[in-house]
């Protein structure tokens, strides 16, 4: 981006004070060739007006840059906070620290606000003037006190923090921001809290923000990797939003300067990390396929980076304790400089540490980084602040000036008598056209969903196996063809994708309770089950452990197994066993619930997402099109004000296990002794011999299912729920459908009727005669036609590149 920050912001202003100079220049003419019964809707245009630029202009220098990080298992997302704050006030940690969100707002002064939250075991209150090491320890205290409790007190909210710190990113980063901004960073929980509810509506925050992404890039355990890249996949998704406006950071990339052949495995890492990421982030987010192949990806390491800050502390002692960590923990980053320091770092000068920080801000990327986090603000801030701020000024002021000025020219110079007949009856046929035009349009957004809302009833009430699902996807395909339609290539997606969303969201958490049971080590490590209420998860490791106690694990859990019990005390384990499975499928039912609840929230706000790209791309539609039919009447269709997506569908899901124990009978051989007389005796004496004879016993038989089997049952069971999602889906897309079309028809009856009303005010009001509309009305036409433009041409900053 050539233009400086601040430089956009300022040349949107200067074009808002513009418009106030031509509103002025032009009503006051008009007003000159008008009744004084005009007068007042001038005034009151002007007043709105003035009121709106003033606040659009509040907006445009007082605006707010939010930085959200977040981050994957020990990504260092903690120490970028510090990096980016120029100290280290935030808990870090080997294990999961970030438990609640941390609001960090820019200020002179320094303070803390731990906030009152439902339950809190800890000191709650505002500390004004406190120090660094203050607020650290104090948000320690808080993460610690929670973590260890969370597990005894299940309603236990996660601490909420509210920092004021005048930190480094605004003081030394060379920012060029709008005058006026305010800066904060939200340092967001860790994926084991972003269900609970405070945590849930700071998340919500990030939708307008910039958002700073951490990838663990020490990491190279294949299934740990594997799980790294599926966290990566959950935290955009919480984020919300494009990922064109996150930047991912290649974190701890030090850590290949220890290898002989760097930096070729260095770049070799880069690479295939970018590639997986990317890969990642397309299968299950294909509405944003454009965005994640033009994603930003930096390296970075935060530790190093940190520390180089650090050693510049003024305080001596400080500075010394610090380079004992970068020779500790670093010595391979910076050797050759090192290694020409002799002594202990204690005797090192101010300027032999200078250089060792300024060697660790480069050899950590540290420079680059701000570079590149300077680029990503400079081209993704003015998107998330300027368009939503024209939007409201057009609302306030912009839309009815402009429809004033071209309907009231318009009226007058069709007021006459012979002219005014032919204008009603011209109203009347753009309000036919209109209808027409607005009636077609809603039959092609419509068209396709009906469709499916009636092959749903038919499988319904034919108890049909179609798959609803793909005929949802073709269906919205077909529609991909259709203009304007086609121009949202994949950002329907989510209206059928969810079902991939869903199922995928399933395995990750069975996958890992099957390779428990499979191997007889229980591990419930994926980032989903990560998500769960912790109760629940440890009740379900416990009913696994049991599970394999009873020999639910290895060959029986990967193959299954064909029981007869016969004996009581078989009788009694199978039963335990059926029992346990039941467990299984009650403590998997309350994890899937938590999980579920959360993997469908994603997926209906990627749906809600989806619904209004696609009412933006119908409004725009049908607004370029009704002012090529009235041209002077002025119709707009604000996005903001006419899409009223205020409800989500809801899908309940449940899940079921176990298996059936059926009574049999099996044949026992019992040896009976037995006597006879034999001839060698003379038919005097008995012998005794012994005979097999087989009774019929009672048994217990069961078909005790394989791992796979049970995963496949809880898959069929989702694709159970298909046509139930479907049909709640399509119920809830129409209903949106007929609100949108009520609402725009709403909104262009009114001006029509308003230029209608306009006009028969001038037919009775206003009498011109042809040199008056030669002379004055024709050029006021063309000025408020000018006008009109002038307005338009600011919405160009709602496309800003």
């Amino acid at each position: 981006m050539t233009n400086k920050l601040y430089k956009v912001f300022e040349d949107v202003e200067q074009n808002a004070q513009l418009l106030s100079k031509y509103w002025h220049n032009f009503s006051t003419e008009i007003s000159e060739h008008l009744p004084d019964t005009y007068h007042a809707e001038l005034q009151e245009l002007s007043d709105k007006l003035e009121i709106a630029i003033d606040n659009l202009v509040d907006e445009l220098r007082n605006p707010t840059l939010t930085l959200a990080t977040t981050g994957t298992t020990s990504s260092g997302k903690s120490t970028l906070v510090n990096l980016l704050c120029g100290a280290e006030i935030v808990p870090v940690a080997v294990s999961e620290m970030s438990a609640g969100a941390v609001t960090i707002e820019y200020s002179e002064t320094k303070s803390l606000i731990i906030h009152e939250t439902p339950g809190a075991l800890w000191e709650c209150g505002e500390w004004a003037g406190i120090s660094d090491e203050r607020i650290y320890q104090r948000l320690y205290d808080v993460m610690i006190n929670y973590i260890d409790n969370r597990e005894k007190q299940a309603n236990l909210a996660c601490p909420q923090s509210t920092i004021s710190y005048p930190f480094r990113l605004i003081k030394e980063s060379k920012l060029e921001l709008p005058r006026g901004v305010k800066v904060r960073i939200l340092d967001l929980p860790g994926l084991a809290y972003v269900g609970d509810e405070g945590n849930a509506n700071v998340i919500k925050q990030c939708r307008e923000a910039l958002c700073l992404v951490t990838y663990n890039s020490a990491e190279t355990d294949k299934e740990k990797v594997r799980s790294l890249l599926q966290e990566v996949v959950e935290q955009v998704k919480d984020l919300g939003g494009s990922p064109a406006r996150m930047l991912f950071i290649l974190n701890r990339i030090d850590v290949f300067r220890a290898d002989r052949n760097w930096p070729e495995t260095e770049n070799r890492f880069v690479a295939k990390a970018i590639l997986s990421i990317k890969k990642e982030l397309t299968e299950q987010l294909k509405e944003y396929s454009q965005e994640i192949e033009n994603l930003e990806v930096v390296k970075l390491s935060t530790w190093p980076a940190l520390l180089s800050l650090q050693i510049q502390n003024y305080d001596d002692n400080y500075s010394f304790d610090v380079c004992k960590k970068v020779r500790n923990h670093f010595y391979g980053l910076i050797e050759d400089i090192l290694d020409e320091l002799s002594g202990k770092p204690e005797k090192w000068s101010r300027h032999d540490r200078n250089r060792v920080a300024e060697a660790l801000w480069q050899k950590s990327y540290a420079d680059e980084f701000q570079n590149n986090l300077r680029n990503h603000i400079n081209q993704h801030f003015p998107r998330l602040v300027i368009p939503q701020a024209i939007e409201r000024f057009n609302i306030a002021a912009g839309n009815a000036i402009t429809e004033w000025a071209l309907q009231t020219t318009s009226a007058i110079l069709n007021s006459s008598e012979e002219k005014y007949q032919e204008e009603c009856e011209k109203i009347s046929s753009i309000r036919s056209q209109l209808e027409r035009f607005l009636q077609i349009s809603n039959t092609k957004l419509r068209e396709p969903f009906e469709k499916i809302d009636k092959k749903i009833k038919e499988a319904i009430a034919d108890e049909s196996e179609d798959d609803l699902v793909l005929y949802l996807e073709n269906i919205i395909a077909s529609l991909n063809k259709i203009e304007p339609y086609n121009e949202l290539q994949e950002k329907l997606y989510p209206l059928f994708g969810w079902r991939n969303g869903i199922g995928r969201g399933i395995n990750q958490v069975l996958e890992p309770v099957a390779k428990s049971l499979d191997t007889g080590k229980i591990s419930l490590d994926s980032p989903n089950l990560k998500k769960a209420n912790v109760l629940n998860v440890n009740l379900l490791a416990n009913c696994l452990r049991r599970l394999v106690n009873l020999g639910y694990t290895g060959s029986v859990a990967k193959a299954g197994k064909i029981m007869e019990a016969r004996t009581e005390d078989e009788k009694q384990r199978l039963k335990q066993l059926n029992e346990e499975l039941n467990e299984l499928a009650i403590h998997l039912n309350l994890v899937m619930e938590d999980v579920l609840k959360q993997i469908v929230n994603q997926e209906l706000d990627r749906m809600y997402q989806a619904v209004v790209e696609l009412f933006k791309c119908h409004l725009s539609h049908l607004e370029k099109g009704t002012n090529n039919i009235a041209p002077n009447i002025a119709i707009k269709f604000p996005d903001s004000k006419l899409i009223k997506v205020d409800s989500k569908p809801k899908f309940n899901l449940s899940f079921k296990a176990g298996f059936a124990i059926t009574p049999g009978t099996w044949e026992e051989e019992i040896e009976v002794s037995k006597t006879k007389r034999t001839w060698y005796t003379l038919w005097i004496f008995k012998k005794t011999y012994y005979e097999i004879e087989y009774k019929t016993r009672s048994s217990n038989n069961a078909e005790i299912p394989s791992t796979e089997k049970l995963l496949e049952n809880w898959q069929f069971q989702l694709k159970q729920e298909d046509k139930s999602i479907v049909k709640e889906l399509l119920r809830w897309l129409l209903e949106q459908i007929d609100r949108l079309t009520k609402n725009v028809d709403e909104v262009q009856e009114e001006v029509i009727n308003r230029y209608q009303e306009r006009l028969d005010t001038a037919n009775r009001e206003i009498s011109i005669d042809y040199e008056m509309q030669k002379n004055v009305w024709q050029p006021m036409q063309k000025k408020s036609q000018s006008l009109a433009q002038e307005f338009f041409k600011l919405e160009d900053f709602l496309n800003y590149e």
